[in-house]
């Protein structure tokens, strides 16, 4: 999926596999988008049909909280798993304008910002921070399982970030990848890291001002 956006100036792509959901943040809350790609996928594979009114809900939720904090790309899985069950994970990708000294959005300076996280008695969350490479260049993963609220209720998540500086000091590029289901956690992050690995920028991209 190629996402000309970024103010249009510094398109990216990023892969999600085929049985993903992708859309328009911004159509996905304003047309019936995303009942037509519901209707679509049923058409392929019908044993989503018993589950059309909780996916539509569910991506019209995860549209929504993904324009309210602004992302730029957004992409759910909802994969049928066991006789009635589903694998549910949520991509979206944000632009800040990380630190106002450019000199500040190194991976190395944004690696030493974050902490890592250890399971302790009182709490099962834990995070691992680290330096990696992509094709595109080096960036920051953070990595593990943390508790984050759900309709007002606690719930274990395992979640990826991926934190690539924009070339030409524009801020910093996140990659958010996120799924309620902590308990396929090793599973969930190899699927997360795939998917993160496959972030290039374009090409050919327009001088800074």
């Amino acid at each position: 999926m190629t996402t000309p956006t970024l103010a249009a100036r510094m398109p990216f792509s990023l892969q999600v596999p085929p049985s993903w959901f992708e859309f328009d943040v911004w159509r996905a809350t304003r047309t019936g988008d995303l009942a037509r790609l519901v209707d679509r996928r049923i058409g392929t594979d019908a044993r989503l049909r018993p589950w059309r009114g909780v996916l539509l809900k569910a991506l019209r939720a995860a549209a929504e909280h993904a324009e309210r904090e602004g992302a730029v790309m957004c992409a759910a899985m909802t994969d049928p798993f066991g006789d009635d069950g589903v694998l549910a994970a949520l991509l979206t990708v944000f632009h800040t304008l990380g630190d106002p000294d450019p000199a500040g959005n190194t991976v190395e300076e944004i690696a030493a910002q974050l902490t890592a996280i250890a399971p302790t008695e009182a709490s099962a969350d834990r995070r691992r921070v680290e330096i990696i490479t992509l094709d595109s260049g080096p960036a920051v993963r953070v990595y593990g399982t943390e508790t984050v609220q759900l309709g007002g209720h606690p719930v274990e998540s395992v979640v990826m970030h991926t934190l690539i500086p924009v070339p030409d000091g524009d801020g910093v590029l996140n990659v958010v990848l996120a799924s309620p289901q902590a308990q396929l956690a090793e599973t969930m992050l190899g699927l997360f890291e795939a998917i993160s690995n496959t972030f290039a920028w374009a090409e050919e991209m327009p001088a800074s001002a």
